[in-house]
């Protein structure tokens, strides 16, 4: 490499730190015209350089020297700069991805490839703690179910296993259970009249429950719901081995066993941000597997946001072909990974049918989320001709690092665009619910706007929140007409123009929940604290990951308890409708960086959703996780590794 870009903590205080940027050039030839670009997930302060001038949008800067002077061969440049933050603890925190560019004027850039190395953070080493695991139990269903007996024999599988012909709620988790099944015998599991695996309807069993009988001779799966049958056909899973017995017949041994169950919260979710790194359909599909396996039943997809826009809409298909790419060619500028090229991707419309309907026949409802109004600047920058008022000079900058993405309330365009993209999504998925985002629109926005005052005096409006809530009341109305129901983040109950129907998602804390469910809102929690799996899981500075809500190791996801601060009979408890784990994907560019940060955490907000607190056993879980390793193993999962010692325990 002939270029390489240190980064180094020169001093520190509470909320500013300085940094020494050296670029050196190793080649043998003058660089010319040149200026670097770079990625950081937080914001220099521009004034504060001592050498060039910086230019920053979101996480993308620019830097440029003070003169034209080449950069010498075998020679550097330095500067420093501030960033008002707490002191950076991770490697992540650092400078993400670089270019040299020496192109002039309006040329098209042709980016100069740039060696990383790892910044010095001016602090001690910290070491990876783990903590070694329980030896692994015979039986390790997770979640834990409600009951499970142990009885004496086993069950052979085989190529000579087969289905008894299911009731129409069982079709979908039966097709679910044959391609698992065709994964280890690599054949199909037929369906025959009369099967060793027998699915039965039980009407007045629980939405969700499900029986389990495993003999000698037949497997007995009994529910009263789809729903019942994929939970039940999930722990079946679970009970076949990593790998089969040293029979002839390569058979897997199960264990015969008695479990009756039923899930604690009706909402068990998973959420994936799609928009800031673009997740290809077969990443997604190996997730919804996963999740189905252990009892998930909700998948909330983050399909726009100010870096990307990931679903086609035939009203607007500039939405795709401009809001979907982003380079630094593009109409949208790099962003966090993959900068010197253009990079994106979106799902089409029968991509996503699919995807919906593999997701169903493994239980899971995918929820669609359409961020607005903030969290916009790739729909405004693909439709400005419908979303941009010229006559706006508000200035403002959003908590990423934008000063142009925020949909205008004043704008006719606004409603235009909302609407038509809300039917399209409403048509696209039978989803009961659709997500409209509502979060983190800064202060500054809409005050220099004249069109906006006129509309706060029309409306008798006293705060510019008010006029976020009259854009998601339309929202609300837009999708109530279509038969469904609003989820937003806890800020969209900003303004007080939504109606109690709405559901919130409490994620800067668990308190915003317990107002909203005061206030008659349905909520799904998802404290950043505790669910948030982008966050680091160990204090090391090399742990990959975030650290703005703190560390998030395992121990900590498993014991968080909802409410626990209030007592057992108080009315907000009624208003939780589950819990939710998320996974924001500005650092997530990959299957293995996706699955090292889900895994094994993704498990134990599994146990949160579906195993009442009073029945949660940390050292349990450990044990059964311990049990789960070798599935992990088998299926190639870049989990995060616990130390855990070789001999089982049995139940």
């Amino acid at each position: 490499m002939s270029y390489r870009l240190d980064l180094t903590v020169i001093d520190k205080s509470k909320q500013v730190s300085r940094f020494a940027l050296t670029l050196h050039n190793l080649s043998d030839k003058p660089l010319y015209n040149w200026s670097l670009h770079f990625t950081i997930a937080r914001w220099i302060s521009a004034n504060s350089l001592s050498i060039g001038k910086l230019s920053q949008l979101g996480s993308y800067c620019i830097l440029t020297p003070d003169n034209a002077s080449p950069l010498a061969p075998n020679s550097h440049f330095y500067t420093e700069f501030n960033i008002g933050t707490k002191p950076f603890t991770l490697h992540d925190d650092s400078i993400i991805d670089a270019f040299l560019n020496t192109s002039s004027g309006n040329t098209p850039i042709h980016p100069i490839p740039v060696e990383i190395t790892t910044i010095d953070l001016d602090q001690p080493a910290t070491e990876h703690v783990s903590s070694p695991l329980p030896p692994a139990k015979a039986v390790s269903l997770i979640p834990a179910p409600d009951s499970l007996t142990r009885l004496q024999g086993e069950f052979r599988l085989n190529q000579h296993t087969a289905i008894t012909t299911p009731p129409e709620a069982a079709v979908g988790s039966t097709r679910w259970l044959q391609t698992e099944m065709n994964k280890l015998l690599h054949e199909d599991l037929p369906i025959k009249e009369q099967g060793n695996i027998t699915y039965q309807l039980h009407e007045n069993m629980a939405e969700g429950a499900y029986h389990l009988l495993i003999e000698p001779d037949h497997i007995w799966l009994q529910a009263g719901s789809a729903s019942g049958f994929v939970h039940a056909s999930s722990s079946l899973l679970q009970l076949i081995p990593a790998m089969p017995s040293h029979q002839a017949d390569a058979a897997y041994i199960l264990p015969m066993v008695e479990i009756q169950d039923q899930p604690h919260y009706a909402h068990r979710g998973m959420m994936l941000d799609c928009a800031r790194h673009f997740h290809p359909v077969k990443r997604l599909k190996n997730l919804l597997d996963q999740l189905a396996r252990y009892k998930f039943n909700t998948f909330h997809w983050h399909l726009t946001d100010d870096e990307g826009w990931r679903i086609e809409i035939d009203a607007f298909p500039e939405l795709t072909e401009i809001g979907a790419w982003r380079g630094p060619n593009e109409m949208l500028k790099p962003q966090f990974t993959t900068i010197s090229q253009q990079y994106g991707g979106y799902y089409s419309k029968q991509e996503i049918r699919e995807l919906i309907a593999y997701a169903s026949d493994r239980g899971i409802t995918i929820i669609p989320e359409i961020d607005i109004p903030g969290h916009c600047r790739a729909a405004i920058k693909s439709l400005p001709a419908l979303l941009v008022d010229p006559d706006d000079h508000s200035e403002y900058r959003s908590i990423q690092g934008y000063p142009d993405n925020i949909l205008s309330p004043a704008l006719p365009g606004t409603y235009t665009f909302i609407a038509k993209v809300l039917e399209e999504v409403c048509e696209l998925f039978p989803a009961p619910y659709i997500h409209i985002g509502g979060d983190e629109v800064p202060q500054g926005v809409w005050t220099d706007s004249q069109a906006c005052q006129a509309m706060m005096e029309q409306y008798g409006y006293r705060e510019h929140s008010e006029l976020q809530g009259h854009i998601l009341r339309f929202a609300e109305e837009c999708l109530q007409a279509k038969g469904r129901r609003m989820m937003g983040w806890e800020e969209a109950a900003k303004g007080d123009k939504l109606s109690t129907k709405a559901i919130i998602f409490s994620w800067l804390s668990e308190e915003a929940g317990q107002v909203c469910a005061d206030k008659g809102h349905d909520v799904i929690l998802q404290p950043a604290q505790h669910t948030y799996l982008d966050l680091a899981q160990s204090d090391a500075a090399d742990e990959p990951g975030v650290d703005w809500a703190g560390r998030l190791p395992l121990e900590q996801v498993y014991n968080y308890r909802p409410f626990s601060s209030l007592e057992n009979d108080d009315p907000a408890h009624q208003h939780v409708l589950g819990i939710q784990g998320g996974l924001w994907c500005e650092l997530v560019n990959s299957q293995s960086r996706l699955e090292f940060m889900l895994y094994p955490r993704l498990l134990a907000i599994a146990e949160l959703g579906w195993t009442p607190p009073e029945k949660r056993n940390w050292n349990d879980f450990r044990a059964r996780l311990h049990g789960q390793m070798p599935y992990l193993d088998r299926a190639g999962i870049n989990y995060r590794h616990c130390e855990a010692p070789s001999s089982a325990e049995s139940i």
